[in-house]
């Protein structure tokens, strides 16, 4: 399991998720300073803060005064670092164990500086939306979103009012690329060639998508795949995966009957409705966002 790293802006304590930014990188952050990206080697954590609400743990206790939340710590799910103190945390922490400083590194993300933009060379900048970290190309618009940030707006309504009005407030791009022409672009964070997937299977709007670091959306791709989803896009090939499931199920049905000699009409299907569903959200899901 990949260690999420994180580290403080030292001037004002922004905090940036530095998981796959290469060591000695350089930063910029929204208040203008500069700092280096480095990797400190993280600590076993001193239970004395709670990893729920931030309040002081007194010694011995199993679940936390204030919110009872229950005190483990098992190195196992220790799989983020304090970007302060740099002790181990829960992937899911809101206050780091040891020093209860509050982990929000969701809103900000971070870029080394120089890195352009795989479609148009662009300088690319951070964009402060809630609760989704996104990253844009300055002169063509085009949008970065980080691992599993789009499948999460796809299911959330409040996050996707939230883009939306974002994307309403945004100038028009200083600069017009064709999309056109087939071109594989280079992830901004491992420089590998992306792979293009259709979103949806059937929406025409064609994605690049890196598996391990996130998906390049061109100017008002964005705002096409929300019109899609509201308009139940993602709920039809939903219905097209359990008729496909439901037929394989029939033809395979089929074929045991003809291989042990029994009536074809005999031939029923072993999954249930539930069953067929949740097997067709799964296929669906790996279709879309890997």
């Amino acid at each position: 399991m990949t260690t999420r790293s994180l580290l403080c802006c030292e001037r004002c304590s922004r905090q940036y998720d530095v998981t796959y930014v290469k060591r000695g990188s350089m930063l910029a952050c929204e208040c203008g300073h500069r700092f280096k990206v480095f990797h400190r080697e993280p600590h076993a954590p001193k239970a004395m803060r709670c990893s729920s609400c931030g309040a002081a743990l007194r010694e011995g206790l199993l679940r936390c005064e204030y919110c009872t939340s229950e005190v483990t710590i098992e190195e196992k799910h220790l799989s983020s670092v304090c970007p302060k103190c740099c002790a181990r945390l829960t992937a899911d922490a809101r206050f780091c164990l040891e020093c209860g400083v509050a982990i929000a590194p969701q809103s900000l993300a971070a870029i080394p500086e120089g890195t352009r933009c795989p479609r148009c060379a662009g300088m690319l900048r951070g964009r402060n939306v809630p609760e989704l970290s996104l990253i844009e190309c300055s002169a063509c618009a085009g949008l970065w979103l980080e691992p599993n940030a789009l499948e999460s707006l796809c299911e959330q309504a409040d996050q996707q009012s939230l883009v939306s009005q974002f994307l309403q407030n945004r100038a028009a791009p200083a600069q017009t690329v064709a999309t056109t022409d087939v071109r594989y672009l280079a992830c901004i964070r491992c420089d590998d060639r992306m792979v293009r997937r259709n979103f949806g299977q059937t929406s025409g709007i064609i994605l690049d998508h890196c598996r391990a670091h996130g998906v390049w959306l061109d100017h008002s791709e964005l705002d096409k795949i929300l019109q899609f989803v509201r308009g139940g896009g993602l709920a039809k090939g939903r219905e097209r995966e359990l008729e496909a499931l439901a037929a394989e199920r029939s033809r395979a049905a089929a074929a045991r009957a003809s291989r042990f000699g029994e009536p074809a009409g005999h031939a029923t299907l072993e999954l249930s409705e539930d069953d067929l569903l949740l097997r067709a959200l799964g296929a669906l899901a790996r279709k879309i966002f890997r």
